[in-house]
């Protein structure tokens, strides 16, 4: 009779194996792209009735937002797993690894469980949604590995939007728009009441909505979509934090307070949500690496609250600002933003179809007034950036997540989803 233990032969093999499936079915996922991007909830509900549900076996919560929700995602989910609930996180895009999209915890999915889920879902998909998304798909994938590990509350970034976005098609207890600005105009529309009705298509009748810090008319225009809904819009202030934060930068702050208002109102102890969120520290949100700089900043919004950021650090060196951006993306106004905190500038490409090119890119960054030093490759551009900046210089990585995936990702890029 066997003793039931695995051998070390036997288990080097099943991790093999493992892994030669991983790969094989993130290439059948990356595939996915070819559908591109398309809002709509029909596909990705027939999905999830066909898998039975899963959605409907765990608590949810939204994040929608301009800037600052997949922050506020890790904020939340810190703040519950240190009340004690199991949380499960779900992110858009990654930056280094697939399965980090997946958390439970803080801790990746793991890949024998990715597999699993990808079986499970691309065979319900083939016999009700052929035609279903990168995104669905992969959407409906962390619903199912939630279900699997028996979370308690899922906590979902939404894509695009908010309205028609796949992560909608779930009931959220607490819903949370972290900021309100003009992008994706084509999609979402050219107006802020325009943008504030789909951001706001993730609150649900007698449920509260927590916003981040918005302008003006962004605050006028969510209580006014919030009263048609008969949703409750919530303000916290991120003056009344009851203390620091690890994670840097001012804006983060907002996120914080966003955060400890949906743990509280998801029923988690404010004391413990706070001890969690107080030590969280996103990664690629402002993040320090000796003398580099990273941050996912992606549109004007965020170009301005990063160039307020730099102005305030004192570096001995010169500043240098690595930049790269997608063609769908304001990018001039961000250089406009970025360009007077830095002595130089360095522009590449990132190796997606809807990466810009680096004519435009040079143009841009000509027209904020700043010459620019121009290396196709990304890695070889980073290392150009490290040499101008020198030893008791500043890189600053910015302009795009996926410039940071493809300097210190481990998986190839090949979708911008």
């Amino acid at each position: 009779m066997g003793t039931g233990r695995e051998s070390g032969r036997e288990c080097v093999a099943r991790l093999a194996a493992i892994n030669k499936s991983y790969g094989a079915a993130l290439e059948k996922i990356y595939s996915l792209d070819r559908f591109g991007s398309r809002l709509g909830l029909g596909r990705i509900r027939r999905i999830l009735r066909a898998l039975g549900s899963p959605e409907k076996s765990y608590r949810c919560a939204l994040v929608a937002g301009s800037n600052g929700k997949g922050s506020t995602v890790e904020f939340i989910g810190a703040g519950l797993a240190k009340s004690g609930f199991r949380a499960g996180t779900y992110f858009s895009p990654q930056v280094r690894e697939f399965a980090e999209r997946f958390r439970v915890n803080g801790k990746n999915a793991g890949r024998g469980e990715i597999v699993r889920a990808y079986s499970a879902v691309s065979k319900a998909a083939a016999k009700v949604a052929p035609a279903a998304t990168f995104f669905e798909i992969v959407t409906a994938m962390a619903l199912l590995i939630f279900k699997w590990r028996e979370v308690d509350i899922a906590v979902l970034e939404v894509g695009l939007g908010g309205r028609l976005d796949a992560t909608n098609a779930v009931e959220p207890e607490v819903s949370a728009i972290t900021s309100l600005s003009l992008e994706h105009t084509d999609v979402l529309g050219s107006t802020m009441g325009k943008i504030a009705h789909e951001k706001c298509g993730i609150a649900r009748k007698g449920r509260p909505v927590v916003f981040g810090k918005l302008g003006r008319e962004a605050r006028k225009a969510v209580e006014e979509e919030c009263r048609r809904r008969g949703a409750w819009a919530v303000f916290p202030d991120a003056a009344s934090l009851p203390g620091r934060i690890a994670a840097q930068g001012e804006f983060q702050r907002s996120n914080a307070a966003v955060a400890l208002e949906a743990c509280r109102r998801l029923g988690a102890d404010a004391k413990r949500s706070w001890k969690g969120i107080g030590r969280c520290k996103p990664c690629f949100r402002l993040e320090r690496r000796g003398n580099l700089l990273l941050d996912c900043c992606h549109n004007p919004e965020a170009a301005s609250a990063l160039a307020k950021e730099v102005s305030r650090m004192k570096v001995p060196g010169k500043k240098v600002l690595l930049f790269s951006a997608m063609k769908d993306k304001d990018y001039g106004l961000c250089l406009a933003a970025l360009a007077p905190q830095f002595g130089e500038i360095v522009l590449c490409e990132v190796g997606l179809e809807r990466g810009e090119r680096l004519p435009q890119l040079a143009r841009a960054a000509r027209k904020a007034g700043a010459g620019a030093v121009l290396l196709k490759d990304a890695k070889q551009a980073l290392s150009v950036a490290g040499m101008i900046a020198g030893k008791r210089g500043l890189v600053c990585v910015a302009g795009s997540i996926y410039l940071l995936s493809e300097l210190f990702g481990k998986d190839k890029i090949r979708v911008a989803q």
